[in-house]
């Protein structure tokens, strides 16, 4: 049974009161849309272009009430007149024209439209937030926007990083408030992001009286899941089971989720990639854990009903008796239709659930991670403060923003605990960026990438040079094309092998070798020593030279021979020495031939001088 009622409709400046087929359809995460019909002879007038009028309605906002007639407030239940007014704002967005002498329609103007949630709707949009909580990101992404909201989450802690990648701020938004448990919705006036409620009373239906139709579902829900989630930070992995948060709501749907997991007895794993960047896998697996259960048990129960209250609000609670004594409670509206004819006669289709007080979303999915492609990215910090040499980038449209992700991992060739390779791209390179799980919250950085911007300078058509070359200019060179390595520093320090045997090393100002035990030089053949200045051989023990055929030195000005024990010599053949003046001074001398003569020969004369006595035998 319909209730009569008095719908106003206003569009812009126009007020219409003759309509036809309005239908209001209501839903949590979703736009809001209305559509209604008016005949086109009582806005425009005869022989006159519909055009302009309708050019007039298009971008409009509307304003829509529906309550009921006078001399009805006996027969309502409950004495507050507003939970029986219908509020509804909202915009016109579409204005057509209709016309049918098949279908024998008279000249129509249908005017659709929808909730003042489609300002968000501004087409494909990126951006990131650092460590900031739901109410902060919410508040920024709709600034500038022509829309009141409602923002009161119930989840207070700072998301680590958090990515809109190619969305519509309403996508983002709306994708952020499942994921994390929160409601997102028009309530006919305002936008609400977080907890229900707040707006308008609690109506009373009775079946039978302002209530006509009623069904209530049970469903069997798979709950027993053991999530895994990463830590590319910690190098670990933690665990978390969706059991462990089965209070999330209480009553009846303990008993459902009993019921399901003794049908659904086996517990699965789930592997997750949603931590995100300078996130711990603690509180990602915990909260993806919670919610998954939330998003379960929001699901095992479900009211379908119609009535003709309109002022049953999106978001708000009703108050259902006459069904079942143990379905007398409250609900929690999640959907409704109002439809209402040209005779003013009201009636709505509603969906409701009840969770026992939680305010989690009936439509909670954990799962909604953005989906993200790998791209390029420029290095905007090298010095990870942790020191687990990972890097800050800038993506093109973090740019535009002047935003960056938090320190993420570059990928090394080879690493481990204590060992492997550290070689990070310098600020300003362009980086090549995956995505873990194609999760834009989990960049990943795969290494840097060359361009007409940013080359190497060491191409060659047969790819012959392997080349590692630093940012101060240390240079290592490996050539294909003749076999040759060459490693150099800027000072000029360079170690060259040319690939033909031949090794060369140059130090401009100093070359120093330290050996904790033995150094060992063997030449196959020569060895050339040449030095500018000054030698010093220091050497702690003895000294062996070993030569097997001549050995020549020449002495430019003095030789100077210093022996603190014995000098011997043994020569097997002859022994020559000539020089201007002889000098030997000795304790004792002993001048010996054992086979033959001692022949002494002097220009002048042989003198020999003793202190004492001589004796020649």
């Amino acid at each position: 049974m319909a209730l009569q009622t008095i719908t106003t409709i206003k569009v812009g400046e126009i007020r219409i009161t003759n309509f036809n087929k309005l239908k209001i359809f209501q839903t949590i995460h979703d736009h809001h849309t209305f559509s209604f019909e008016v005949r086109q002879d009582l806005l425009v007038d005869e022989f006159k272009s519909v055009m302009p009028f309708s050019q007039k309605l298009y971008g409009e906002k509307i304003s829509i009430e529906i309550k009921p007639i006078d001399g009805l407030e006996d027969l309502m239940i409950g004495a507050d007149l507003k939970h029986y007014t219908m509020q509804f704002y909202g915009v016109v967005t579409k204005v057509k024209l209709k016309k049918s002498r098949v279908k024998d329609i008279e000249e129509i103007i249908v005017i659709k439209g929808k909730s003042s949630t489609i300002a968000l709707e501004n087409g494909p949009e990126c951006s990131s937030f650092t460590n900031m909580t739901l109410s902060d990101i919410v508040t920024k992404v709709k600034s500038g926007c022509d829309i009141d909201m409602d923002v009161r989450p119930f989840y207070l802690e700072n998301l680590p990083y958090t990515v809109q990648y190619n969305e519509s701020n309403f996508s983002f938004l709306n994708r952020l408030a499942k994921r994390n448990g929160h409601w997102l919705y028009y309530n006919g006036r305002t936008t609400v992001f977080g907890s229900p409620g707040g707006v308008g009373g609690q109506p009373q239906l009775v079946y039978g009286v302002n209530m006509q139709d009623f069904d209530y579902t049970i469903k069997l829900m798979p709950a027993m899941f053991k999530v895994i989630e990463n830590d590319n930070r910690d190098g670990s992995y933690r665990t978390d089971e969706t059991l462990k948060y089965r209070r999330e709501a209480d009553g009846f749907q303990q008993n459902f989720l009993n019921k399901s997991n003794e049908f659904f007895n086996k517990e699965t794993i789930i592997q997750l990639n949603q931590n995100p960047a300078g996130g711990s896998a603690r509180r990602s697996s915990e909260e993806y854990a919670k919610n998954k259960m939330r998003a379960i048990l929001s699901r095992l129960t479900e009211v379908k009903a119609s009535s003709e209250v309109p002022g049953i609000t999106i978001g708000n609670e009703v108050r259902i008796a006459g069904v079942d004594v143990q379905l007398e409670s409250s609900y929690r509206i999640t959907q409704i239709t109002h439809i209402c004819d040209d005779g003013g006669g009201y009636e709505n289709y509603f969906t409701a659930v009840n969770f026992n007080g939680s305010v989690f979303s009936p439509q909670t999915d954990p799962d909604l991670v953005p989906f993200c492609r790998s791209q390029t990215a420029i290095v905007t910090g090298n010095a990870d403060p942790d020191g687990l040499s990972g890097i800050q980038v800038q993506m093109p449209w973090q740019e535009a923003k002047g935003e960056t992700t938090p320190y993420i991992p570059f990928v090394q060739k080879y690493g481990g605990d204590a060992r492997g390779s550290h070689t990070l791209p310098e600020i300003g390179d362009t980086v090549f960026v995956d995505f873990q799980g194609n999760n834009a919250e989990l960049p990943i950085a795969m290494g840097t990438i060359t361009s007409r911007k940013e080359k190497s300078g060491f191409s060659t058509p047969n790819n012959d040079l392997k080349v590692m070359k630093t940012r101060s200019g240390i240079t290592s060179i490996m050539n294909d094309a003749d076999g040759s390595v060459s490693i150099e520093d800027p000072s000029g320090n360079k170690y060259f092998m040319d690939g033909n045997g031949n090794t060369t090393v140059d130090a401009p100002k100093n070359l120093t070798l330290n050996a904790g035990e033995n150094i060992s030089i063997n030449a196959g053949q020569n060895m050339d020593v040449n030095i500018g200045l000054h030698k010093t051989d220091t050497i702690g023990g003895d000294y062996t030279e070993k030569i097997t055929g001549s050995k020549f030195l020449s002495i430019g000005i003095d030789f100077f021979l210093t022996v603190t024990g014995s000098l011997s010599e043994w020569i097997k053949g002859n022994k020559k020495t000539e020089s201007k003046d002889i000098q030997k001074r000795a304790k004792n001398i002993l001048i010996n031939s054992t086979e033959a003569d001692i022949t002494m020969l002097g220009a002048k004369n042989v003198n020999n001088h003793s202190s004492e006595d001589s004796i020649n035998a």
